[in-house]
């Protein structure tokens, strides 16, 4: 890298997610400052000053070309002392635009200007090009390839080493733990890669690393079980457990350096769910850095409702929505959420992201966690193309993208995927065991409630019923959300609830019958049907409503609708 900024040779460097790219291009910046640089080697070359560019599918040939322009004019007066170097960050995500922009590339590399301008020395600038992956020949062939293939065993050995190695104590006691570690890695991103893209990379390993570090320097003795399974699962979460077990596959082998049936200890973290997503987003007695924003798998959009119900107050996060309308998708609305963001780091906010694909390449910097450290405050690069500004990072400040588990398997860039910590939330998620076992009774009664239940007839094949059918709405998340609900308004102790089985099932079945259909109702009989038409009231909305209304009388609907035209339904029911 240094010779080809000498000698303004374009490169381009590939490499998967994690591969120290980015942080190769920074140590040689800070590196190479002419007269002033600390190195007596580097005294002897030129000073450099490298503009960066945020590619992505919103950039333009017109802001490429104007990045070079820019460059060149840095280093018009001084090409002797002076050399400036464009950085296409993310380059192959330009790919996608549909623009093309990087076809305005093939002269700028070859003579610094475009086909109808006039070639002058200065025009010849550096060029860097980093990217996840290799670019059609007809770029690469211009400048020099760098690529960084997949780590080998010995290769992950060294890097776990160095991570481990600022306190000599904490690396004697992780020492034994390293190699399993890195084999566990290498067969888990193996087994990945296969079922799914390569969902967990260099970055889930290094910070597996991390945060194992942090749990051994406070505690100044050997890892629990349930340490390692909590970085575990923090670091290797986010894929169905049908298709990976990460605990299972590190258990095989870390067996014979670590116990799994020790006793929980006062230093040992939760390993629920709740429990490693709140770990992320307060802290879990790590240092900052070792605590990675957050990527929330989740179905309908589900894991919004569950963080506002149950991880934090929602007092402190801001809640930014994307969409699909084209005003929406323009350069200025991506710059004007950018901004929101921006106001939430200064702050210490929270923000949460949804439907946001278009700007988080934006924030590849920020999600790398690659802090500028300046009388004690943190500052990170916020940009998209050419416009970059450096904006203070609150230490209390977290990120949270929410998206949908599909989405994220099949359309979600990779190297955005490796930057975040995953976890799958859904209410079955968030249950505790005996929360669990009701559900599946709740469920159980309600596929049965919801059968054919009409006597067979000749030639007629019984068509197959399906819960939705029977109460509207229904989705995989009702019944775990009913038990929790009921749970957590009566404050029920795991003890209580094992003591209050039938009446929870009683009251989730009551639940489901508010939303059950007259058919399915009618079909079953029963005392399910004295509950529908006389204590719910089913048999005029006018009763219906103010039943509901008794129930909750401070329900949103209702009250807009006791503002409304049917003010005088409620006067004649009172």
């Amino acid at each position: 890298m240094i010779v080809c900024i000498e000698l303004r040779i374009p490169l381009f460097l590939v490499g998967k997610p994690g591969s120290s790219k980015s942080l190769a291009k920074t140590i040689v910046a800070d590196a190479m400052l002419g007269n002033a640089a600390l190195n007596d080697l580097f005294r002897n070359f030129k000073k450099v000053k490298m503009v960066s560019f945020q590619c992505s599918p919103l950039s333009t040939p017109d802001g490429i070309v104007k990045i070079f322009r820019e460059c060149a004019a840095y280093q018009e007066k001084n090409l002797e002392g002076f050399v400036s170097v464009v950085v296409l960050d993310e380059i192959g995500l330009a790919e996608d635009s549909p623009r093309m922009p990087l076809k305005t590339l093939h002269p700028l590399l070859e003579d610094g200007c475009c086909d109808d301008e006039e070639p002058e020395p200065h025009k010849k600038v550096g060029f860097i090009g980093i990217s996840n992956w290799a670019l059609d020949p007809a770029k690469m062939n211009r400048g020099i390839l760098v690529q960084r293939d997949i780590p080998d065993k010995e290769e992950l050995l060294s890097s776990a080493r160095k991570i481990c190695s600022s306190d000599k104590q904490v690396k004697k006691i992780i020492k034994p733990m390293i190699e399993p570690l890195a084999v566990s890695y290498t067969m888990l991103f193996d087994q990945a890669s296969k079922e799914m893209r390569e969902f967990f990379g260099l970055r889930d390993f290094y910070s597996l690393l991390k945060m194992l570090y942090g749990f051994v320097l406070k505690s100044r003795s050997k890892p629990t079980w349930l340490q390692l399974k909590h970085c575990i699962l923090r670091n290797f979460g986010g894929m169905p457990e049908e298709v990976i077990q990460p605990v299972d596959i590190f258990a095989r082998n870390l067996a014979e350096v670590v116990t799994k049936n020790e006793k929980k200890t006062d230093l040992d973290p939760e390993c629920s769910p709740t429990g490693m997503i709140k770990a992320c987003l307060e802290g879990s007695g790590q240092a900052d850095s070792e605590s990675r924003y957050l990527l929330l798998l989740t179905e309908n959009y589900g894991a919004l409702t569950i963080l506002q119900q149950k991880i934090f107050s929602m007092h402190s996060a801001e809640v930014i929505f994307g969409s699909s309308f084209p005003s929406d998708q323009e350069y200025t609305q991506v710059c004007r959420n950018i901004n929101r963001i921006k106001v939430c780091m200064e702050t210490g906010s929270t923000v949460i992201l949804l439907n946001l694909e278009n700007l988080y390449e934006s924030l590849y910097d920020a999600l790398n966690q690659y802090y500028f450290e300046c009388w004690g405050e943190r500052y990170v690069d916020l940009g998209l193309g050419t416009h970059r500004v450096k904006c203070r990072v609150h230490r209390k400040f977290r990120l949270v993208v929410v998206a949908e588990k599909q989405v994220v398997y099949d359309r979600f860039p990779i190297p955005l995927i490796n930057r975040l910590e995953k976890h799958f939330l859904s209410m079955n998620t968030m249950l505790t065991m005996e929360q669990a076992d009701l559900t599946e009774e709740l469920t159980e009664w309600a596929e049965n409630y919801a059968a054919d239940k009409s006597p067979p007839r000749l030639g007629h094949k019984k068509e197959e019923k399906r819960i939705g059918d029977a109460f509207m709405g229904y989705h995989a998340d009702t019944c775990a959300a009913i038990i929790h609900h009921i749970c957590e308004k009566r404050k029920l102790t795991e003890l209580a609830i094992e003591q209050e089985r039938d009446q929870i099932l009683k009251e989730g079945k009551s639940t489901l019958l508010w939303c059950a259909t007259p058919a399915a109702v009618s079909q079953n009989g029963g005392d399910e049907m004295d509950i529908y038409s006389k204590q719910q009231q089913h048999e005029s909305l006018k009763d219906y409503l103010y039943e509901r209304m008794k129930i909750d009388p401070n329900q949103y609907l209702y009250k807009r609708m006791q503002d409304d035209n049917n003010r005088n339904i409620y006067a004649q029911a009172s």
